[in-house]
Formats: C-alpha cells, sequence, structure tokens
C-alpha cells in the first residue's frame, strides 16, 4: 500500500516542506495539499505568504509498490511576484532530488521539478503566485 496512497504523499510533501527551516521561516506552516476555498484563502493569505500543492496525474507499477506522481507547486504571497518566487525557490532548494522520508509515514518518494515556473497574478485570491511542476517517484 505504501506507494499507493495519496493521503501519505501528500502528508509527506506538506511535513518535508515545514521541516525545512528556510521554508518554515517563510510560510510558518502555511503548506496546503490543495487550493482552498476563497474565504479561506483571503484569510490565510493575510498572514504571508503559502505553498499550495495539488496532485494532478500519476501512474502505480509493480502492484502498487513504485508509483510517480506529478503535481504542481503554488508560491502565493499578496505582497508581491518578488516574494512568491522567494517562496517558490526555497521549496525548490527544499524539494529538489531530495529522498523524503519522515517517521510515522510509510510513503517515501523521491521529488524533482520537471517544469520550469511561470508567475502571474490569481484575481480570485488576488495574490502573486508562482507555480512549477513536479513529480514525485514513491515507494
Amino acid at each position: 500500500m505504501p506507494a499507493s496512497s495519496i493521503a501519505e504523499l501528500k502528508q509527506l510533501i506538506r511535513e518535508h516542506l515545514i521541516g525545512v527551516t528556510a521554508v518554515e521561516a517563510l510560510v510558518s506552516d502555511r503548506v496546503y495539499g490543495t487550493h482552498l476555498e476563497d474565504a479561506d484563502a483571503q484569510t490565510v493569505l493575510t498572514d504571508g505568504p503559502l505553498i499550495v500543492f495539488e496532485l494532478i496525474s500519476g501512474n502505480l507499477r509493480w502492484h502498487g509498490g513504485v508509483g510517480a506522481q506529478a503535481f504542481e507547486l503554488y508560491a502565493y504571497s499578496k505582497r508581491n511576484n518578488a516574494e512568491a518566487s522567494i517562496v517558490y525557490d526555497a521549496a525548490v532548494v527544499a524539494m529538489q532530488h531530495e529522498c523524503l522520508q519522515i517517521t510515522g509515514i510509510d510513503v517515501s518518494a523521491v521529488t524533482r521539478e520537471t517544469q520550469r515556473p511561470l508567475d502571474g497574478f490569481n484575481g480570485v485570491l488576488d495574490a502573486w503566485f508562482v507555480r512549477g511542476r513536479w513529480v514525485a517517484l514513491t515507494v
């Protein structure tokens, strides 16, 4: 079951990012496994920048023992695009070609960026963003 557990993979990515001092200093515990509803996002974004990652596709091999899960990683900032870029860059340092393993979480993964980020402004959230595509190779 480990490689097939989406919930555990989301927990692994979130806990890994929060556990990296440079990321935690920028976003505290504001790392989410899906976009928030508008009212929640407006409230959370007033506290500072945040990271959102969303699983977008994937596959399992060898009866669920090994998997590949694509995801998009967003860094958001109400302040400006530069702050969103700083947050994204900290996430890259924390995640690029890293082996993610946390005691108590059955899934392990190696993550890497597969598409360099684009940036823009999200009018619904009234915030700047930087978004890249990633893959987590899971066991």
